[in-house]
């Protein structure tokens, strides 16, 4: 069974220090200083957690949102092989 998929990552800042923070990832990164696209998913930002709270969202080729994890504290997102089950359970649909 082929699956496609495609990686997206969103950072909450500028282009100039986006450019500093991910120079090598093998996926592009989008800058969001204004945080609108976090916002419009409904990921606060929150002093106690360090900033932006972490969040990965598995969106359907129909633009709907299949899954989604979403952390208090930064290291609370889920294991790749966590994200790669939703992905082939979504694929195998």
């Amino acid at each position: 069974m082929e699956v496609r998929a495609s990686i997206l990552a969103l950072a909450p800042v500028g282009l100039e220090e986006l450019s500093k923070q991910v120079l090598g990832l093998p996926f592009p990164c989008l800058a969001d200083p204004q945080r609108a696209v976090f916002k419009q998913y409904g990921v606060l930002s929150r002093a106690l957690s360090l900033g932006q709270r972490p969040a990965v969202f598995l969106v359907a080729p129909d633009g709907s949102i299949a899954a989604s994890w979403l952390g208090k504290q930064q290291w609370q997102i889920p294991s790749v092989d966590e994200i790669l089950r939703k992905v082939l359970e979504q694929g195998a649909d």
